[in-house]
């Protein structure tokens, strides 16, 4: 009778041990793929966005839900997992798939505008360590951007600090110094600092000799660094 009282207490605990270590590993996966990716998933792709920033935001979603759902059967004293899946299903896929919609209709919507009012500042700080060179698309400027982004399933903000054409590790270490000093100073937000290898912006020439416009060329991304 004691046995039999023992395994059914077992059974009604699985649900939430499972279901908490699935909530746990979410929540810990989009930690480290947000910003602080240990793996360096996107560090080691031509693009400062790579495939990965795709797919661990519903993955992180999918487990966090389905760890949940678990807690809250087996809170509701339901006895195994197999009876809960039906219901795990019908709640972690549907709300899934509405958060990653609406994360990709986020990524349109409130992305790039400098909607903190952070960037003058970073780009003021990048530009301090008077090692960027001039930028052509605005000559008298030194070759820096910033623009406002969100990652990982909470769409977190992060600044995006571009700097084209320092390829010098010394330089650049004295670049990610000055965003660093002004991230610590006027606690912005966590800045990405991507440097590529030049500018590379290419304008077309008419035959009076007038310049039409000017478009962006393939570059070279060579290094990313994450602060915050």
């Amino acid at each position: 009778m004691a046995d039999a009282s023992t395994n059914g207490d077992h059974r009604d605990r699985n649900p939430i041990v499972i279901g908490l270590l699935l909530l746990l590993t979410g929540l810990l996966l989009n930690y480290l793929f947000e910003r602080h990716n240990i793996f360096k998933v996107w560090e080691n792709s031509v693009y400062p966005i790579s495939w990965a920033d795709i797919f661990y935001p519903p993955a992180c979603v999918f487990l966090c839900l389905t760890g949940f759902a678990l807690v809250l059967g087996g809170v509701m004293r339901r006895p195994t997992i197999r009876q809960l899946r039906p219901y795990v299903l019908a709640v972690a896929i549907p709300l899934t798939i509405l958060h990653t919609l609406f994360t990709f209709g986020m990524q349109f919507v409130a992305t790039g505008a400098d909607r903190l009012g952070e960037c003058p500042g970073l780009d003021q700080a990048a530009s301090s360590s008077n090692v960027i060179p001039e930028s052509k698309q605005r000559p008298g400027h030194p070759a820096v951007g910033c623009a406002l982004e969100r990652r990982g399933m909470f769409l977190s903000y992060y600044n995006d600090v571009i700097v084209l054409g320092v390829t010098d590790a010394a330089a650049q270490e004295r670049v990610v110094a000055a965003v660093a000093e002004n991230f610590r100073q006027a606690h912005t937000h966590p800045v990405q600092v991507v440097f590529f290898e030049r500018e590379n912006w290419a304008t077309r020439q008419l035959k009076n000799g007038a310049n039409f416009g000017t478009s962006r060329g393939p570059n070279k991304l060579i290094r990313i660094v994450n602060i915050g």
